[in-house]
């Protein structure tokens, strides 16, 4: 059995999170740490390259096809960090760890094999699930707007057009001229709902709103995402597939009416 730490909890934005002393200390003594990759826990980067040196280290980023990655010249890397949003390409992810974990760990192999298995099957019933909720959304409707660029893969996999309001890092400010393209663009199409993010400010969202109202068009806040991390477990979203058909359903209610 592998007892499981999680560094950053509910609510955390990874973009921008510092760690602390002791948490250091945890990852230096860990027989294995799984991380995101492709530059998203941008200030652990350094001290994950030095323990990578002699320990044990995945990103699941960095171990997909990089073919399959979303390209994006605004971020700390090449590519957009945000692909567990596409739940095949996390299936792939998992598997590819799970093969490397057996390797690690032979005398646990049979163990690793079977969990592994076990959850990319629940993987690829919940990629069909939301491929059958989100087609329930009108094609004029199949727009999601959010606080942060952060849903570019969910879109991709999911056949939805996504526009964050700020870029792909929470970090990254919005001018004035991209809040007046984006209302412009929310009014020419009617999209009813924008919707919030659980660790990023609401600031620019309330911007966008009061535009819309500005130019007649009443827009609703659709609901929370969970975009950069889990909820708490009072959420409904405190584990990755519990996340996923979370945030399908508060997307398909508000885009459905």
């Amino acid at each position: 059995n592998f007892e499981v730490n999680a560094l950053m909890g509910p609510g955390v934005d990874p973009h921008t999170y510092k760690s602390k002393t002791s948490e250091m200390k945890t990852m230096m003594n860990a027989d294995a740490i799984v991380y995101n990759g492709i530059h998203f826990e941008a200030n652990l980067i350094d001290a994950i390259t030095e323990i990578s040196k002699n320990g044990f280290v995945i990103s699941l980023g960095d171990i997909v096809p990089e073919k399959r990655l979303r390209k994006t010249i605004e971020f700390g890397s090449a590519y957009d960090p945000h692909f567990w949003h596409d739940v095949n390409l996390f299936a792939t992810s998992i598997e590819l760890a799970g093969q490397q974990f057996s390797m690690k760990f032979p005398e646990s192999k049979s163990y690793i094999d079977s969990a592994t298995n076990s959850y990319t099957k629940s993987l690829y019933k919940l990629e069909n699930n939301v491929q059958t909720e989100i087609a329930k959304i009108p094609d004029s409707s199949r727009v999601l707007i959010t606080a942060h660029d952060a849903f570019g893969y969910y879109g991709r996999a999911f056949g939805i057009q996504v526009k964050g309001v700020q870029g792909i890092s929470t970090a990254s400010d919005i001018s004035i001229r991209g809040i007046t393209e984006l209302t412009d663009f929310i009014v020419s199409r009617k999209i009813p709902s924008i919707f919030v993010e659980n660790s990023v400010s609401q600031k620019n969202i309330k911007s966008v709103m009061e535009g819309c109202k500005a130019k007649g068009l009443k827009l609703k806040i659709g609901g929370t995402l969970y975009s950069d991390g889990l909820g708490d477990p009072l959420s409904g979203a405190e584990t990755y597939i519990k996340m996923i058909k979370k945030n399908t359903s508060t997307i398909v209610s508000a885009l459905s009416k």
